[in-house]
């Protein structure tokens, strides 16, 4: 991977991870669902410029029922859940549960397209089982009821991108990429606008913070417009496999803006089951393997 390839890599690791400082700062002045709403519009309306400022197709009659169950479904809803777990649980957690995608998407890929699970793929799922036990169990003071609930929330997320990713491959293969997304995340707006009426702000908008219109600006279009371009531009340098490994980076930049601007504590429960979940990630994704030794001849 070239030195511009890594650098990008990093980049949008730092702008995925801080979309949880963004949503952390502004769920509780937007609320959930209206929070979402602005991030896919803003997000959606911007990267549709970019197509078309770059006159690239996004094939809305052949693939538009597959962009409606996407966009609802595999965004609008997990990224409320994860916007309504962080009105409980910290930054840091978020992003490190978040980091289980990759075994949904394993579980959901052997089930549905009978992509076999190796030694390693099952390995990697144990770790990730037990990495998110620690994580949950170890803490200065034992998760309550509604912790828990929360923390569930974000895994009910992952689950549902794990299935999205399969869906994606399986059914829209012959689309762009990028017109995917904006495609995608026009029909999550479109979605939870019938939802934001049900669920509205806590705050009258004329009354939220400049700060956290900002939060949610960061979070719309640096964390969502932005490091949509930079990772499809990944994949089209580095390829899939190696651009998917931005992962495992995701979750340290989410705990490290979490400490640094929400002042988050770094407990040793929160780094060991970060550790154990991003070894199983490593091993599902193929990026680690266990040494074979060969049979003497």
């Amino acid at each position: 991977m070239r030195p511009q390839d890594l650098a990008r890599l990093a980049a949008l690791a730092a702008m995925w991870g801080a979309s949880y400082l963004f949503m952390r700062y502004a769920v509780a002045q937007f609320g959930p669902a209206t929070l979402i709403e602005l991030r896919v519009l803003i997000a959606g309306l911007a990267l549709s410029g970019w197509l078309a400022f770059t006159r690239q197709s996004v094939g809305w009659r052949r693939h538009w029922p597959a962009y409606l169950f996407v966009g609802a479904v595999g965004l609008a809803l997990p990224f409320v859940l994860i916007a309504q777990a962080l009105t409980v649980i910290d930054a840091s957690t978020a992003a490190i549960l978040n980091a289980l995608s990759p075994l949904f998407a394993s579980l959901t890929a052997a089930a549905w397209i009978r992509e076999p699970l190796t030694p390693a793929k099952l390995s990697g799922i144990g770790l990730c089982l037990a990495g998110t036990a620690v994580l949950v169990g170890w803490t200065p003071a034992p998760m309550g009821a509604r912790e828990l609930l929360a923390a569930s929330f974000s895994v009910l997320a992952t689950a549902i991108y794990g299935y999205t990713i399969v869906f994606t491959k399986v059914k829209l293969k012959g689309a762009s990429p990028l017109g995917t997304a904006a495609a995608t995340l026009l029909m999550a707006a479109a979605a939870l606008a019938f939802v934001v009426p049900f669920s509205p702000p806590p705050h009258a908008l004329t009354d939220i913070p400049t700060m956290a219109w900002i939060a949610m600006l960061g979070l719309a279009l640096v964390s969502t417009t932005v490091a949509f371009i930079f990772y499809y531009r990944l994949i089209a340098d580095v390829g899939p496999v190696k651009a998917i490994t931005v992962t495992l980076l995701v979750p340290i930049f989410g705990m490290l803006w979490g400490i640094l601007f929400l002042h988050e504590p770094l407990t040793p429960g929160r780094v060991a089951g970060c550790v154990v979940i991003l070894m199983g990630c490593s091993l599902i994704l193929g990026l680690a393997r266990f040494p074979v030794r060969r049979a003497a001849t």
